[in-house]
């Protein structure tokens, strides 16, 4: 993929990281104090060359089926086999090294997400219908990696809703992981790949991840119903369902920008909340 859409990836990770280890420490500030704010940095860092080198092997494995889906426009074919994939290497290997530097708590998520990420990427187009369920666990790890770097938070009604956001992000993400395997489907085809898609067939699996996403929705609303976020945020979630609503009959690829979208805005509905509160 492009390197500015790696990029922007890891921008929304790195601030979904930053969003849910404020609502663990109940506000920003307490994030951004002293010793917090050096701790966040380091963990930051971690887990941004963890995600390059993530990125990058991805790209690398993937230049076959991007050559069909996305002609040039993938950020590793433009780097020679062996220097790219010795980059990738070598940008997970500092990552889960400077994991140690963050706690033994942090460490302890982030060494196996590494060798997860790597997992992934080398077997993805073999995992069938499991694919987009494997990289949703995945990306939702950064739930116990916030967790962890703010060493469980501090106990509040914020902090308690961390233990509701992952299951309506999972489902989100997995619907995403599922339309995007959708519009990569020719590719996939020609590299002898195995996704969701290809089994079921992509009307099938558009439905699967229309139905996943909003299931998704009255998930996103227990913070609010059970007392844990505020009305600024009720207003994002319900700006985010009518998001997905919207992509309901849109093509493929507007559907799958649309439950992006809904994410980021219930996302940054609940950074605002916090504020707000």
């Amino acid at each position: 993929m492009p390197l500015y859409v790696i990029l922007g990836k890891i921008f929304s990770i790195l601030s979904g990281i930053f969003i849910i280890s404020a609502y663990a420490l109940g506000s920003p500030s307490a994030l951004l104090a002293g010793p917090q704010l050096a701790v966040f940095l380091k963990g930051g860092s971690s887990l941004f060359f963890i995600l390059c080198g993530g990125y990058l092997m991805n790209d690398h494995l993937d230049r076959g089926y991007d050559e069909v889906n996305r002609p040039g426009a993938g950020f590793a074919a433009r780097l020679p086999r062996g220097p790219a994939a010795a980059a990738a290497a070598a940008l997970l290997a500092a990552g889960a090294g400077a994991s140690f530097l963050v706690s033994a708590w942090f460490a302890a998520v982030a060494l196996p997400l590494t060798a997860a990420l790597v997992l992934y990427n080398l077997y993805s187009k073999r995992l069938g219908v499991f694919k987009e369920a494997a990289i949703s666990l995945i990306v939702a790890s950064i739930y116990p990696l916030s967790l962890a770097l703010t060493s469980g938070g501090a106990s509040s009604p914020r902090r308690d809703s961390l233990y509701i956001f992952p299951f309506w992000f999972f489902l989100e993400i997995m619907a995403y992981e599922i339309m995007r395997d959708v519009i990569d489907l020719p590719g996939d085809r020609a590299g002898g790949g195995s996704t969701l898609p290809m089994k079921t067939g992509p009307a099938r699996a558009r439905r699967l991840a229309a139905g996943l996403a909003l299931a998704g929705v009255p998930v996103s609303l227990l913070p609010y119903l059970l007392g844990m976020c505020g009305p600024v945020y009720l207003a994002g979630a319900l700006a985010a369902a009518a998001c997905l609503l919207a992509g309901l009959r849109a093509r493929d690829a507007v559907f799958s920008k649309l439950i992006f979208a809904n994410i980021l805005l219930v996302a940054f509905a609940s950074l605002a909340d916090l504020y707000k509160g």
